[in-house]
């Protein structure tokens, strides 16, 4: 299956008595505007899609959540072997595989009306801003779609954030998803399920900005003529077919993902510790200690208390996971795309 995402896909012309120019503008397989979507293969193909990239990378979600909780100033390495060991070790209350998938189906099911709405306001306002045909637009309207896209769904995303993310923590006190919920709405109210709103549009915000900036340019410059051919393996390409090689759109993934991660890391930590330091527990009547009251201050903290070591706290297992599930989810971001068109009419 991997071998056939990177592979050539190609869309034979239906008759040569039809003009080059028309074709292109008909049917366009390196772009897809959300006008050419139909909404309904659109949602269905993200469910599938997100809920498989979910259960590969769930375990390192889990160990960069455990990792960025921990309070301790340990060493990167030190901390990623900590929390590894403990997650396999059978005397820890987190010892055990499954423990790596705990709010695996909440996090899969609640999340996807948030993303479906996230990816479609983001390629809506990119076709907008790129409509100029500007050279520039090219650089600021992936930047700013990127954080459009995040301020409209945050709010629909964070509650199941902050939910998931109090099931992964070491030692969590509850139950269960539902547990969860219950419980975050008896000690701490409606506002209990927002808990770190600011930290988390932040730290969202400006990733999802870093990400698609990198991404849309670095594919852009990968598509270059001058250097597609050592992507494809061709010196000229076949004027008679569309081709799509999906490998520079891997790579740029792969890329953008890597990028992102290291740029957003310290704020992370922090939207992290803000999410779960009010985490009542079954044997005390008090919540955990409140270290953190925004995160400006969180990170003031965070270089005081921890230095360096605080700051890219978990970094280890979100490099492992994000640069190759940046290049798988680019991939899959973009065959939903292709696949969604109402122009094409056959997989």
């Amino acid at each position: 299956m991997v071998a056939s995402l990177l592979n050539s896909e190609t869309i034979d012309s239906t008759s040569s008595s039809i003009p080059k120019t028309i074709v292109d503008d008909t049917f366009d397989p390196h772009t897809t505007k959300w006008s050419d979507v139909n909404l309904f293969k659109f949602g269905a193909l993200i469910a599938i899609s997100t809920t498989a990239e979910n259960a590969v990378f769930y375990p390192l979600y889990v160990l960069k959540t455990r990792e960025q909780s921990d309070r301790r100033n340990l060493t990167l390495l030190q901390s990623f072997r900590y929390h590894l060991r403990s997650s396999f070790s059978k005397t820890t209350t987190a010892g055990s595989i499954s423990s790596l998938y705990r709010g695996f189906w909440f996090s899969s099911i609640a999340g996807l009306p948030a993303y479906g709405l996230y990816l479609g306001v983001y390629i809506s306002t990119k076709d907008r801003l790129n409509a100029t045909n500007s050279t520039s637009a090219r650089f600021y309207a992936p930047f700013i779609a990127g954080a459009l896209a995040d301020a409209v769904s945050v709010l629909f995303y964070v509650p199941s954030d902050v939910i998931v993310q109090r099931l992964q923590v070491s030692d969590s006190p509850y139950k269960s998803s539902f547990d969860a919920i219950r419980k975050i709405y008896v000690n701490e109210g409606i506002k209990g399920y927002y808990r770190g709103l600011g930290a988390t549009f932040m730290v969202s915000a400006l990733a999802s900005s870093i990400w698609w900036t990198a991404y849309e340019n670095v594919k852009y410059l990968l598509y270059h003529p001058s250097i597609l051919p050592y992507f494809t393996g061709r010196k000229q390409s076949n004027d008679q077919t569309h081709s799509v090689n999906r490998l520079p759109q891997f790579t740029a993934g792969f890329v953008a993902g890597t990028i992102t991660s290291a740029c957003v890391n310290p704020l992370d930590v922090v939207k992290t510790r803000i999410q779960t330091q009010h985490i009542y527990t079954s044997s005390k009547t008090s919540s955990s200690p409140v270290m953190y009251k925004n995160t400006f201050h969180g990170l003031a903290c965070l270089w005081r208390e921890e230095g360096v070591h605080g700051l890219f706290r978990g970094i280890l297992p979100k490099l492992m996971s994000r640069g190759p599930l940046s290049a798988v989810s680019a991939i899959v971001f973009e065959l939903v795309l292709y696949y969604s068109r109402d122009d094409l009419t056959r997989f």
